[in-house]
């Protein structure tokens, strides 16, 4: 069963898409930005859930935050079906940003457990952020949108693993981990289709435990996926939407079907950007 933890930013769902095309539905700890809010009782509930094979639970763990960066290379900039001009990605992490470099990282740290009953899952992920860039010795004014995604990255990773630790018996399951950042390379003009809209992962880390053994994997030197495989991964999207399928960049790069694109992320509810029928 695949273990996925994003943002609950709609934008998101696009790389949730790709997840569950391979491993079918995927079981949701998404978080504003990223942050596990979930406990180790919320992952051993989806790990139950899992396949058996060869006596074991099989499980994949998938966490990314996210950051925007647009076809105009503006950074934390998206652009959002049927709503003018721009917004950020991530919205949260530009939040903290703005909070740290405003009242230090210090003046944010609270004990751990402590939280903001009326913003339980920002205060959460302030406080998790604001202990780990204090441990790390950051300079507030040193920080941008970038190094605090990053941050953020190491951050939830950790949160991440310790569950694991917690939460997964090595002994009776096998199980593969990959971090990283979801990066939204949009169109910075969703009107206009000759922009491609794309998505990437920087990778962070990556390994498996299999029979208790772990194994790094490094996907930087992996080769790129092969036609068919592309087809696979776009499944969903070119099914939904075949027209709007075109565009390859090389072999491994490809356009998000634009159709496919609007209406997912859940704006696309007039003729603006869209044109159908049965609209």
């Amino acid at each position: 069963i695949a273990m996925s933890n994003l943002c609950r930013d709609e934008s998101c769902m696009i790389l949730e898409d790709k997840i569950e095309s391979v491993f079918g539905a995927c079981f949701s700890t998404h978080g504003l930005g990223g942050v596990l809010t979930c406990g180790s009782i919320g992952i051993k509930a989806g790990l139950s859930h899992s396949p058996v094979v060869g006596g074991k639970e099989q499980y994949v763990f998938f966490s990314f935050p996210h950051i925007a960066i647009d076809s105009m290379n503006a950074i934390g900039k998206i652009s959002r079906p049927n709503r003018p001009g721009s917004s950020s990605a991530c919205g949260a992490l530009c939040a903290c940003l703005a909070d740290f470099q405003k009242d230090g990282v210090e003046a944010n740290c609270r004990v751990p457990g402590v939280h903001d009953a009326e913003n339980p899952e920002y205060s959460i992920l302030k406080q998790r952020l604001a202990r780990q860039l204090k441990s790390e010795g950051c300079n507030p004014a040193d920080l941008d949108l970038v190094s605090i995604t990053q941050a953020a990255e190491r951050t939830i990773t950790n949160d991440l693993e310790h569950l694991i630790s917690q939460a997964v018996d090595p002994t009776k399951a096998n199980y593969a981990v990959f971090t990283g950042v979801q990066i939204h390379n949009w169109a910075s003009d969703l009107t206009d289709s000759s922009i491609p809209s794309l998505e990437f992962v920087a990778s962070g880390k990556s390994y498996t435990v299999i029979d208790g053994v772990k194994k790094p994997m490094d996907v930087t030197v992996l080769p790129a996926l092969a036609p068919r495989q592309l087809r696979l991964l776009g499944a969903v999207s070119e099914e939904q939407h075949p027209d709007n399928g075109k565009m390859a960049f090389g072999s491994s790069i490809q356009e998000i079907p634009r159709g496919y694109l609007l209406r997912r992320v859940g704006g696309a509810a007039g003729t603006r950007y869209v044109s159908a029928p049965d609209m």
